[in-house]
């Protein structure tokens, strides 16, 4: 896979691989040709695509040349209408590959002389080994560093217990994050009261092995900061909130680790005191929605420039919400919560967008037995956060 942004790809940097001699490799293949109408061309096709998937995900470059693997010319592909092929691919893609595939990512990068080249950016598979169904096919292909291969019996059983594994390895990694805010092998917790913890992970976190230069300016900033500090980890680098001089616990913080994912942190809620001085548990929703979002699509951001890239898995819990309640509308108080802890829910997205959260939103109101209102605006007024 090349090391740069899928939308920061263009003509330069294709031709900085043919200077470069840059090999064919297992997350990278080159084709003189599309693919064509004929049966064992879409075949081909959904090997190339499936081996990729199978292995660590990478890129398919259409238009580029290559002797013996290594790109060698750049002639480029003529497209007469490109949305219609890439239309084509996407289909070709979405109705023989099973499990099927998302994420998948197409784009046309143009050239000078009028021609251009066809990306194709295919991620890591959620639910390895795919197979393709076209034709009745049934076959399971893999990468290595000199190309595709049919994966054996033994490949396909070690391919199956991988892939059954895979979702608790993301929730392990997220209750490491819940075990952090509550103090455990940290510094400090995060202060007693209802807090929210927000795990997002490139779905190739398991499937490659990376090691970012994350430093200060890079890494997240925690929740609604007045003031932070940083604190270098082996892991990563963490920035939080002002350490409380009376507690010695923090508001919020956010671990960015050096493998490409994070952990965020912070307060949703407190006692406080209504007019006639009674102690009110509170919850605030828009604390939790506005901190979601912005942990999420701020991790996208920032990932990016280190070429970590989606599908991306969500993950959101509270904790320290027993006994609380949230008050919306014309004072109406929700019931109080009867579970202190509570794992809101996980999302695999494609892209990180406001509305792709939604469903945690709608989650969390129903901790506290309401159904959150459908006219009730999420996210900030321009659909934009991180």
């Amino acid at each position: 896979m090349l090391d740069i942004a899928f939308d920061d790809i263009d003509e330069a940097a294709l031709v900085q691989l043919v200077a470069n001699d840059t090999p064919e490799s297992r997350d990278l293949e080159f084709k003189r040709d599309l693919p064509g109408q004929e049966p064992d061309n879409i075949r081909e096709f959904l090997a190339d695509v499936t081996s990729l998937a199978n292995t660590n995900g990478g890129d398919l470059i259409f238009g580029v040349e290559d002797v013996d693997g290594v790109a060698a010319g750049l002639p480029g592909v003529v497209i007469a209408n490109v949305d219609n092929e890439i239309l084509r691919l996407e289909q070709i893609i979405r109705t023989n590959v099973d499990p099927r595939l998302i994420g998948v990512r197409i784009r046309h990068i143009p050239f000078a002389a009028g021609n251009g080249a066809l990306l194709i950016r295919i991620p890591p598979g959620l639910q390895p080994p795919h197979r393709i169904t076209f034709r009745n096919s049934g076959k399971f292909y893999a990468r290595t560093s000199r190309g595709k291969y049919e994966l054996d019996v033994h490949e396909l059983r070690h391919a199956f217990v991988d892939s059954s594994r895979l979702p608790a390895r993301f929730r392990r990694y997220h209750a490491e994050g819940i075990e952090r805010a509550r103090g455990i092998d940290m510094p400090f917790a995060i202060m007693n009261d209802p807090t929210a913890v927000v795990s997002t992970m490139p779905l190739s976190l398991f499937r490659e092995e990376r090691e970012i230069a994350i430093t200060d300016d890079h890494a997240l900033v925690p929740i609604r900061p007045n003031a932070y500090s940083s604190i270098d980890m082996i892991e990563g680098v963490m920035l939080h909130t002002p350490v409380d001089e009376a507690t010695g616990k923090v508001r919020s913080f956010a671990i960015t680790y050096r493998n490409g994912r994070t952990d965020v942190a912070w307060t949703i809620g407190g006692t406080r005191q209504n007019q006639q001085g009674q102690d009110l548990k509170l919850v605030f929703a828009p604390s939790f929605e506005e901190g979601l979002i912005t942990a999420a699509r701020a991790t996208q951001t920032r990932l990016q420039q280190f070429g970590v890239e989606g599908p991306w898995i969500v993950i959101a819990s509270i904790y320290g919400v027993r006994d609380h309640f949230m008050i919306f509308g014309d004072h109406y108080q929700t019931r109080p919560a009867f579970k202190d802890e509570t794992l809101i829910g996980e999302l695999r997205l494609d892209r990180i967008e406001v509305a792709g959260l939604l469903p945690l939103a709608k989650r969390f109101w129903l901790h506290f037995g309401e159904h959150r209102p459908e006219n009730q605006a999420f996210g900030p007024p321009n659909g934009l956060a991180g």
